[in-house]
């Protein structure tokens, strides 16, 4: 089935106005011939099928979904309740405890935070299992540009998170940059404590939200 069969009418609709289309056909075939990917089909666009394009204030950007099986919900960084928490993701509640004194850790999902308008999103929105950054060359990378431009042209006060080099990349190819930017480095168990930990990214989210008379995330649900 195309994408278009997992992806509601809005997002689907953005997609062919702005002329994506053409990238995520050729992503598409080419996860048709791949037996086995993550998370699955169902979920891939999980995010978007949870938040409208209006309501989007914070662009969380990461580098690609858990590899590991039964992890990966389509939104970054989220996971199921009923699974062991990943460790990047238990990492971003040591952060988030740290920063704003908000304990997650007993929730998995990332869903709360999207319904307020924070967009969860990797360079590439798939994966082989057990093979990080396996989808890196799928095309993921040019309609992610793409699609976080358009989203740029469409509302001018969003603000970008960049987690992670693969992020960084992303971001610096964009034609029109925002102005409103805080680089850390990924959460994950490597790069944790060399700029992720300790940076109150939070915290300073809701400021610049304060600072545009925006509502704040509630980071607790």
């Amino acid at each position: 089935m195309s994408w278009k069969s997992y992806l509601n009418n809005e997002w689907t609709e953005f997609i062919l106005s702005n002329n994506l289309d053409f990238e995520l056909d050729k992503i598409w075939k080419s996860l048709e011939q791949i037996n086995n990917f993550l998370p699955p089909k169902e979920l891939v666009f999980n995010l978007f099928n949870n938040i409208s394009v209006n309501n989007i204030k914070v662009i969380i950007l990461g580098q690609d979904p858990y590899h590991d099986i039964g992890q990966a919900d389509g939104v970054a960084f989220s996971s199921f309740n009923d699974k062991p928490t990943p460790r990047s993701l238990s990492n971003i509640f040591k952060e988030l405890k740290r920063d704003l004194n908000v304990d997650h850790k007993l929730n998995n999902s990332l869903m709360g935070w999207v319904k307020q308008g924070v967009f969860l999103i990797n360079t590439s929105l798939t994966v082989e299992p057990h093979k990080p950054n396996s989808h890196k060359r799928l095309g993921w990378d040019r309609f992610i540009i793409k699609l976080l431009e358009n989203l740029n042209h469409k509302n001018k006060n969003i603000i970008y998170c960049l987690w992670g080099n693969s992020a960084k990349n992303i971001y610096n190819n964009f034609k029109k940059k925002t102005k409103d930017v805080i680089i850390t480095s990924h959460p994950s168990p490597f790069s944790f404590n060399k700029g992720f930990s300790g940076s109150s990214v939070f915290s300073k989210i809701n400021i610049l939200l304060i600072n545009k008379q925006i509502k704040t995330i509630d980071w607790s649900l």
